[in-house]
């Protein structure tokens, strides 16, 4: 498949298998973190205001208490907050391992189209699902996306 827009990019990206690895270190990062203690409390407190606000959700089946605690907690923002406290996510080692990642896709893509055209130009115009041309003299995608590799940001 080759790769002509951010889409396309993202299944690559996690066809490579990089996604699920990636996902893996955040959460294993997030559950040794103190990000962690302090989103099980706040759950715990939510989960405890809910039950005292409701007692007879403790007499209620098990799902339903679930639920309506589980309905509770999506009211507040604290997974956005957990996230956006997690520290790796702004760091421009995990950064720069991200855009090292995606660089390699697009590179492969590249060099693997290159070699299937029949003239040896890797540089096709294809067509777009409109049927207009879709000349790529422009910017490559990882141009157009600012994933090219710049020796001043590292």
């Amino acid at each position: 498949m080759s790769v002509t827009n951010p889409t396309q990019l993202v299944e690559e990206f996690k066809k490579s298998g990089e996604f699920d690895r990636l996902r893996r270190e955040l959460l294993k990062d997030f559950r040794q973190s103190e990000g962690m203690a302090a989103f099980l409390a706040r759950v715990e407190d939510i989960a405890k205001q809910k039950l005292a606000s409701d007692p007879k959700l403790q007499y209620m089946p098990e799902a339903t208490a679930t639920r309506e605690i589980m309905q509770e907690l999506e009211r507040y923002p604290i997974v956005e907050r957990a996230v956006s406290d997690a520290p790796a996510l702004s760091d421009p080692t995990f950064v720069s391992g991200v855009k090292r990642s995606v660089q390699k896709i697009l590179k492969d893509d590249r060099q693997g189209a290159g070699q299937g055209s029949a003239n040896g130009n890797s540089r096709a115009a294809t067509r777009k699902p409109d049927g207009a041309a879709n000349d790529s003299d422009g910017e490559s995608s990882a141009e157009s996306m600012d994933l090219e590799d710049d020796d001043d940001s590292d």
